[in-house]
């Protein structure tokens, strides 16, 4: 591939700087988005319109059609009829949402038409996760990393200053990193590859474990241990894997008393909490810290989510906010409010019901889509969900399809289902870092399965 700058270059220059954008923050992941946009429709628009629609194509439109409906209908008609003030917010935030759908279709087209270069985007990644983890070990070692940045109490936090998701980053990025030499660069895998794969996973997963993001941490652990699960001709990594993982995480715990606090809280107290919390005989002790029997009482009231019959203790600020999610859901079950729409559901429901508090959001992808868009949005996403895990998991792994040797596929595949996994904390599905994200990945999932035209 030449470096002239050619209309493909400059897409797969602005394609390879993604996971550098990151990094940079939501201005810069948003300037890349639009320029990568730009380009591609100057360059190839009146192609990429001309798609041919497959199932989950139109899925998808349908999708942003009823983000589109319920913003004018609650935006400006039930505004109006009602003689309120009309708010365009929620407008204007979906009209800007759209560019993800614009998004799916350039990614659709570029790569059904092999104008993308993956092996350059597997290396940016590989290359990204090498120096994240250096300056991690390095903030952990010294205290501050090499831009001078100092860690945040138990975490390490690297180029990312006080926004604690280094371990977060490393689950969505560094996953490339294992597959960039066999795919793209087999001449490499000479007899010490093992060992040097060996050195970088134990590197890798001592520095997602520093970083002190736990629901991180806990989905790479599983993602990695998935994939060599699934395929066949890495089974023979899975006793290094176990003994890599297992020692780096108890030398880490049985030397570090902060890591046992950060770590222990959450295994031996947070989940065993919740779990009591379900039972018929509910468990208070997370209140304890507080001295004051009078200020325990009240706060215990204030910690108590009611659902049916049933009274459940609220052992972490998570809980909250997901009972927090699930009441402001049932405010506007059906339809929601319109993408962004959670806070101003939430202090209605506040009103009405005296919930706990409200957040920018309730730290789950499924309770988020609820609140914002309703069930009717949610099955809409379901659906391509389900259909997008029967076309490449289920098709690659469990029947003879033209995906079984497809090798790019693959990060992309556990990537995405590690992401929409609903059982776990996240942030918000409507954020620029986690809906670039998640369509960026879903997009790619979607085109790298065309390779039958029978989606």
């Amino acid at each position: 591939m030449s470096f002239n700058l050619s209309k493909i270059n400059i897409i797969n220059i602005l394609f390879y700087f993604i996971p550098i954008s990151f990094i940079a923050g939501n201005l810069i992941i948003n300037l890349n988005i639009l320029l990568f946009l730009i380009f591609s429709l100057s360059f190839y628009g009146k192609e990429i319109f001309k798609i041919k629609l497959f199932l989950l194509d139109k899925l998808i439109i349908l999708f942003f059609s009823y983000l589109l409906l319920i913003a004018f209908y609650y935006n400006i008609y039930i505004d109006y009829f009602s003689l309120a003030s009309v708010d365009f917010t929620v407008l204007l935030k979906t009209i800007f949402y759209l560019r993800f759908l614009i998004l799916y279709f350039v990614l659709r087209y570029l790569i059904e038409n092999k104008l993308l270069d993956f092996k350059f985007f597997f290396v940016t990644c590989g290359l990204i996760t090498l120096f994240l983890c250096f300056d991690l070990i390095f903030q952990y070692i010294f205290g501050f990393d090499i831009f001078g940045f100092k860690g945040v109490s138990r975490r390490m936090a690297g180029p990312f200053n006080d926004e604690l998701i280094a371990g977060s980053y490393l689950q969505r990025f560094s996953i490339f990193s294992f597959f960039t030499i066999p795919i793209f660069f087999k001449k490499f895998q000479t007899k010490y590859y093992n060992i040097i794969l060996a050195i970088f996973f134990g590197i890798l997963f001592f520095t997602v474990t520093i970083a002190g993001n736990r629901i991180p941490f806990l989905f790479f652990t599983i993602m990695m241990l998935l994939i060599i699960i699934f395929e066949k001709h890495l089974k023979t990594y899975l006793f290094g894997f176990l003994v890599i993982t297992t020692s780096i995480f108890s030398i880490s715990y049985n030397l570090s008393e902060e890591f046992q606090d950060h770590y222990g809280v959450f295994f031996n107290r947070e989940i065993p909490n919740m779990v009591k919390s379900f039972s018929s005989n509910p468990n208070y002790d997370h209140l304890k810290k507080f001295e004051d029997k009078e200020k325990r009482e009240r706060v215990k009231k204030k910690y108590v989510a009611t659902i049916g019959d049933k009274k459940i203790p609220l052992v972490n600020v998570y809980q909250k906010d997901l009972y927090t999610g699930y009441q402001t859901w049932l405010e506007n079950k059906y339809f929601g409010g319109g993408v962004k729409s959670y806070k101003k559901n939430c202090f209605k429901a506040q009103q009405v019901k005296k919930i706990i508090n409200c957040g920018p959001h309730p730290h789950n992808y499924y309770l988020e889509i609820l609140a914002n868009i309703g069930l009717f949005g949610l099955l809409i996403l379901l659906s391509v969900f389900l259909i997008l895990f029967y076309k490449t998991f289920v098709k690659k792994y469990f029947m003879n399809s033209a995906l079984n040797s497809n090798k790019i596929i693959t990060p992309f595949i556990f990537l995405f289902f590690i992401e929409i996994f609903p059982i776990k904390t996240t942030g918000s599905f409507f954020s620029t870092a986690n809906a670039t994200y998640v369509f960026l990945i879903l997009s790619i999932l979607i085109a790298l399965s065309l390779v039958n035209k029978k989606i």
